[in-house]
């Protein structure tokens, strides 16, 4: 199965509950309506419909089998972007290229550390401190890439380090280190970012 961006996945994904809401507005796809294409797989449709949830361009009703869900349906948000067809392309290009193309491994990864960040045994202040790092994180990396800000990411990586210092690495937030690599590698082979 070849591995898509993830942003052309989301946008695939739009584009397929736009499709039905013009069908029928009241009806809602479940994931099977996605896995049948056979161009994702649950992992991909379970980190990119939650993306887009977090985003409110979908609604989505989850059952007792995180982190898939039972239905989702697309927002009025999510209408209004893929209506403004420039908006649209530039936050979901059809077909990424350049630096957008080479981000598609650490957009996977942010989205595996926002589920283990969630499994993670923290508590109170020092959870929420964490979620909102790795929100503010998800943001930046959510803007084209060659508007990513080096320096801003790789703060907040540290921060996210900080909160996480008390865990075993090897059973919680397996994820940060590559993601760190990953960015880091991203920004010594990209000089133009």
């Amino acid at each position: 199965m070849k591995r898509y961006h993830p942003k052309s996945v989301r946008r695939w994904i739009l584009e397929k509950l736009y499709e039905r809401y013009l069908e029928n507005p009241t009806e809602m796809l479940g994931p099977e309506d996605f896995l049948e294409s056979g161009k994702i797989d649950k992992k991909q449709l379970a980190a990119n419909i939650h993306y887009l949830y977090d985003r409110d361009f979908v609604e989505l009703i989850t059952g007792y089998n995180p982190p898939l869900f039972v239905a989702t349906r697309i927002t009025p948000k999510g209408i209004d972007l893929i209506e403004d067809s420039r908006e649209f392309d530039r936050l979901f290009p059809p077909f990424p290229e350049g630096i957008e193309e080479e981000t598609a491994e650490i957009l996977e990864t942010i989205e595996q550390l926002v589920i283990e960040a969630d499994l993670t045994p923290l508590d109170g202040e020092v959870r929420k401190s964490l979620q909102r790092d790795i929100q503010y994180l998800r943001d930046e990396l959510s803007r084209p890439a060659r508007y990513w800000r080096h320096h801003v990411i790789n703060q907040i990586l540290q921060w996210i380090e900080e909160s996480t210092q008390t865990l075993d690495k090897n059973e919680y937030m397996q994820s940060l280190y590559p993601l760190k690599k990953q960015v880091e590698e991203l920004f010594t082979s990209e000089k133009n970012i």
